[in-house]
């Protein structure tokens, strides 16, 4: 069996120094996913991602193996100890190209924290989803049972979800990469430059008709309709809401109650 190269061991070293997960090295360097677990070398173009990301890393040590793994009083060092050394102040990573976030932060220990788009940024946020300067004025969180994967929070505006979210809810969605895995029937929140930031059901006709369908909860208000997917900039799967308005029973109760009273009604004149 082929040993892993230098270069391998050495990325693998400073990731494990650094509380960077693989899947995080993936997404900020832009280097193709299960690179590492190959038991072959480095392409001069990975090698290169490797050197842009991290200009703290001392070229001899990684070319070599040997000396210190950091440089010592770079500006690129000093400004990294700087970010990671405080986390109110996250730090943000840009992407140049593939299907995921252009821009993405993370904390101290290298996980992703998790910005949050209130509807006072709506507007600006389809402009800047990108830019790193952006994003930076967001607000960032951690959410327990959120790892392992990109999450951004949407304040919900509107009524259309109604009653499975209100309006002033906290949507929480997961990055969804390739877009022909939308599943049917589940809640996402996409992004395009027409409607803005839009929460509903999606039905996935992608490969029969070249299109999603978009579903509201309050159907009676809010009709259905479809989009294009080429117009579609950022699509997050729900993965949980924070709810502050919860619906007394008794309305459902209620309405169930009317409905059976009607059906009885209609019944009776049926049978005249």
């Amino acid at each position: 069996m082929q040993e892993i190269s230098l270069f391998k061991k050495n990325i693998l070293e400073f990731i494990e120094f650094k509380g960077i997960r693989k899947s995080e090295f993936y997404r900020m360097t832009g280097i193709t996913r299960s690179v590492l677990d190959k038991n072959s070398g480095l392409t001069e173009d990975n090698v290169a991602k490797f050197i842009a990301t991290f200009p703290e890393v001392n070229l001899e040590w990684f070319v070599t193996g040997k000396g210190k793994m950091l440089k010592e009083n770079s500006e690129e060092n000093v400004k990294q100890e700087k970010y990671l050394g405080v986390q109110e102040k996250p730090f943000f990573y840009e992407k140049q190209k593939g299907n995921l976030p252009s821009v993405i932060t993370v904390d101290s220990q290298g996980e992703e924290n998790i910005l949050m788009v209130p509807v006072a940024a709506r507007a600006g946020y389809l402009s800047g989803y990108g830019d790193a300067d952006y994003l930076a004025t967001l607000t960032t969180y951690r959410m327990p049972k959120l790892q392992n994967g990109t999450f951004r929070m949407f304040e919900v505006a509107g009524h259309s979800m109604y009653p499975t979210i209100h309006q002033g809810s906290i949507a929480i969605g997961e990055w969804v990469e390739n877009w022909k895995d939308i599943k049917d029937n589940q809640i996402y929140i996409v992004v395009t430059a027409e409607d803005g930031i839009v929460i509903k059901r999606v039905m996935n006709r992608i490969e029969k008709y070249n299109n999603l369908y978009l579903k509201s909860d309050n159907r009676k208000e809010y009709p259905s309709y479809t989009i294009d997917p080429n117009s579609i900039l950022e699509v997050w799967h729900l993965k949980t809401a924070l709810i502050f308005e919860f619906q007394d029973p008794a309305d459902l109760y209620d309405r169930v109650n009317d409905l059976e009273v009607e059906f009885h009604m209609l019944q009776g004149l049926l049978k005249r």
